[in-house]
């Protein structure tokens, strides 16, 4: 079977195929990172909220939108999705984003488009689900993307490989954690939070910011189970929370056609079956799934072709 009779290297022969000319425009928004397209929607809630707030009185926008008892009584369940696009102040918002954006645009890198969407979402939902059986009746309703980008960031760790990050605490002091790490005292504090929280009123839900670490954990273990991530040198977490499992690489890892090349070397079959071999290896298994000996014949086998 020739390379190209590959239903993923269609159109390579002579070279790199496709093209964005003639692109739709509805193509080419559905091109956008998720990370993007929340950020924009969450700030355009924002800006609609205000104009209402101007309209209306303050709290007229989040009176048909925000999560409360009162709501899913009377019937709108659409709320316990909604809340997470509203943010009670500048500083609210800036904080959610940007915590989106800097843990986000990773994780969306390794699980793709779709998985990024479902784990944010799920944490949006376990989070104010956990959130109303805590507080089903409390005064005050609930607003904020944080269930949701916590559930993010629990992804991120647990997916992540157990290697350091650095980051600036209080946007001053170099600070290098591993993710597991970081998620660890992440759920300590929100369990203080919580158990604080109960002895009097306090502004930050820190149960719909659990229920949204849960969630980020429990889409991990599912996209583990679900797909291979292809990275070498990958370790099982001590604890054994993850099966590791051989299916089909995950939507945002390179498959064979990220190495689409024509081959005739020299006119040896052997050679040509032989790169056969390891782009099907690719298309099954990612890149990383390679020996170091078939990466080195892979790459003078491209070379061979210059």
């Amino acid at each position: 079977m020739s390379i190209y009779d590959r239903e993923y290297m269609r159109g390579a022969r002579g070279g790199f195929s496709g093209g964005r000319a003639g692109s739709s425009p509805l193509s080419r928004l559905a091109e956008v990172s998720a990370v993007k397209v929340l950020i924009i929607a969450n700030a355009c809630c924002y800006v609609v909220g205000l104009f209402f707030d101007g309209l209306f009185g303050y709290g007229a926008f989040f009176g048909l939108f925000e999560l409360s008892s009162s709501a899913i009584a009377s019937g709108r369940v659409w709320t316990l999705l909604t809340y997470s696009f509203l943010h009670a102040d500048f500083l609210h918002i800036f904080l959610n984003m940007l915590g989106l954006y800097f843990i986000g645009s990773p994780l969306e890198r390794i699980v793709g488009k779709g998985r990024f969407y479902a784990a944010y979402f799920a944490g949006a939902l376990l989070g104010g689900a956990l959130w109303l059986a805590l507080s089903w009746n409390a005064r005050e309703g609930l607003v904020g993307a944080s269930a949701a980008v916590m559930s993010v960031f629990s992804c991120f760790c647990a997916l992540y490989p157990p290697v350091p990050l650095t980051f600036l605490l209080f946007f001053v002091i170099p600070l290098s954690l591993k993710p597991m790490t970081m998620l660890k005292i992440a759920v300590a504090l929100e369990l203080v939070g919580l158990v604080s929280s109960f002895s009097g009123h306090s502004a930050i839900a820190y149960s719909a910011h659990l229920g949204g670490i849960g969630a980020g954990l429990l889409a991990a273990r599912f996209f583990r189970s679900g797909a291979s991530l292809g990275w070498s040198g990958f370790r099982k977490p001590k604890f054994d929370f993850f099966r590791k499992s051989a299916p089909p690489r995950l939507p945002g890892e390179k498959s064979a056609s990220d190495y689409k090349f024509s081959v005739n070397i020299g006119g040896r079959p052997s050679d040509s079956d032989r790169v056969d071999e390891i782009l099907d290896k690719i298309n099954s298994g990612g890149f990383a799934s390679l020996t170091d000996e078939e990466r080195e014949f892979l790459k003078k086998a491209r070379e061979g072709m210059k």
